[in-house]
């Protein structure tokens, strides 16, 4: 994960990221830089939120391994959706910047990953009596917590590409 997170600091543009990008304004040929930003944030979102989930409901057996498992994807997804917003905005970045999206990428979805441990100790401890519901209400946890942090990611790239430009309306 680190190893992937500083490739994507030194180098310009990642070729999954583009690619992501390049398939969406394919799909959507008269999308607007705003609108295929839109469609880039739901579906990394969507994708957070499912492995958040997943991660959720298998903590109780596997907890080492779900946390790491999660932790490396939810970072790594966070930084290339900076990433990708940036290209669909046609914005290109320095290395502070991709360096800086990086850390941020990585403590959000630190932070994102604690929620979600409490979450699901919260609804483990709750729902004690009806342990068969536990697993699904911290996998609906997991993935919120996800989901939330991919929107956090996007709504604070949008507001920085924002200042950086204030004569551009996206």
């Amino acid at each position: 994960m680190y190893e992937t997170l500083a490739r994507t600091v030194l180098l310009e543009e990642d070729a999954r990221v583009a690619r992501e990008v390049e398939r969406v304004r394919s799909r959507h040929p008269r999308s607007s830089d705003g609108e295929v930003v839109r469609r880039l944030t739901t579906r990394a979102a969507w994708r957070c939120a499912a492995v958040g989930a997943v991660a959720s409901a298998g903590e109780p057996l596997f907890p080492r391994l779900a946390s790491a498992a999660d932790l490396s994807f939810q970072a790594l997804s966070l930084n290339r959706l900076a990433q990708s917003i940036a290209l669909a905005r046609r914005r290109p970045t320095t290395i502070v910047e991709r360096g800086v999206a990086a850390a941020a990428s990585l403590l959000i979805a630190s932070g994102a990953a604690a929620l979600r441990r409490g979450a699901g100790r919260a609804a483990r401890s709750a729902l004690a009596s009806r342990s068969d519901f536990a697993p699904l209400l911290t996998a609906l946890a997991g993935g919120a917590a996800a989901y939330a942090s991919a929107r956090l990611v996007s709504r604070a790239l949008e507001e920085y590409l924002a200042s950086r430009h204030p004569k551009r309306r996206w």
